[in-house]
């Protein structure tokens, strides 16, 4: 018995990814209907980010599968505006993005991009993303064991507002020497500093790639994201949508309104 009706897949490495054939399989596992609309090239790194001044293309990839000419969140609001407008997908996932996406990287993901796209229209979404030790070495081993038993334990776990939005990230490990599933948080720490890499093209003008410097090992604590990784855990990180430091917010309210004076007058 499937747990879906539904399932939309989306990913931010491309429609070409070997991830994203991993997120179709475990869809089709949970589902009685895939669609798969994804971007026609590598997103990474693009956060929630959707295009705005330039116009997007579908191309059709075979029976409910496309690729679109933008964003992971773009595909998620095309997807939207032109399959799903009366009849919204039961869950979105975005995936299986090839490395990690932990600690700080969580802002700029665009795997979780599309899941917060998602979320913010009301739909439950999963990110998923398996971590590597090196990048030539493709291995879902323990994505393709744990990936099916873990979306349906947090399906059933909701935020206080109802909805379902999740970062789940897979150790690379032996399978045998995954512990389970640990519910974590988002710790900053791991990036140190943006760092410029020097180059010149053909005419000798000078670019520049951006970088960081990355540390996490200088992470420790017991409930962050990255230490469940190094447990052999499979993280699994609650998300929202909106910005808002909701403590800092009841601080100042308390305080009640402030009268400001234009800036002439304060002079």
């Amino acid at each position: 018995m499937t747990a879906f009706p539904r399932i939309l897949v989306t990913n931010d490495d491309g429609i070409d990814a070997p991830g994203l054939v991993e997120a179709e399989r475990i869809a089709a596992a949970l589902a009685d209907e895939v669609w798969t609309i994804a971007p026609l090239g590598d997103q990474s790194g693009v956060g929630q980010g959707i295009s705005m001044h330039q116009p997007l293309r579908l191309s059709r990839y075979g029976e409910r599968r496309y690729a679109v000419s933008g964003t992971p969140a773009d595909c998620v609001m095309y997807a939207m505006a032109e399959f799903f407008a009366n009849e919204p997908p039961d869950l979105v996932l975005s995936g299986v993005n090839w490395g990690a996406n932990l600690s700080d990287s969580v802002m700029y993901s665009g795997t979780v991009g599309a899941v917060l796209a998602a979320n913010h229209l009301g739909i439950d979404a999963i990110a998923l993303s398996q971590a590597f030790h090196a990048r030539s070495a493709v291995d879902f081993a323990v994505t393709r064991a744990f990936a099916v038993p873990a979306i349906e334990t947090l399906a059933a776990r909701r935020s206080a507002d109802g909805s379902c939005c999740w970062n789940v990230n897979f150790p690379m490990q032996a399978v045998e020497s995954v512990r389970g599933l640990r519910f974590t948080r988002q710790v900053g720490g791991a990036i140190r500093a943006p760092q410029l890499i020097a180059g010149a093209d053909g005419r000798g003008l000078a670019y520049h790639w951006l970088s960081f410097e990355r540390d996490t090992g200088a992470i420790s604590a017991a409930d962050a994201d990255v230490v469940a990784l190094r447990d052999h855990w499979v993280s699994a990180m609650p998300l929202h949508g909106t910005r808002c430091d909701e403590a800092l917010f009841r601080r100042a309210a308390a305080e009640g309104e402030h009268r400001l004076r234009p800036a002439a007058e304060s002079a």
